[in-house]
């Protein structure tokens, strides 16, 4: 009897221990290169990781004269392609706050 209550507290042992999932994914909004979008906050943040690259001729708006900002890819594009982060996230580094 005692045998097998030993072997029923160590399957609930096991069950337990084995069925948490103690690996967190890596998620953008706790990367160091996250940039929150003013309006959503963390919805549509973007990567400083991975700036568009821009035309060299046009670094002046010809409208009113103001360089524009340095354009970014959102996060949900980084994680996307392996080339840039990928859905591992190989290149996150986590954030110090």
């Amino acid at each position: 009897m005692m045998y097998l209550m030993n072997c029923i507290l160590l399957f609930i042992l096991f069950t337990e221990i084995f069925s948490s999932n103690p690996i967190k994914p890596k998620l953008c909004r706790d990367c160091k290169f996250f940039t929150k979008d003013f309006f959503t906050i963390n919805k549509y943040g973007k990567c400083s990781l991975f700036p568009k690259d821009q035309d060299e001729d046009n670094t002046y708006f010809l409208v009113d004269g103001i360089k524009p900002k340095k354009q970014l890819y959102f996060c949900s594009t980084a994680r996307t392609y392996k080339e840039m982060c990928g859905p591992e996230g190989t290149l996150y580094v986590k954030n110090k706050n």
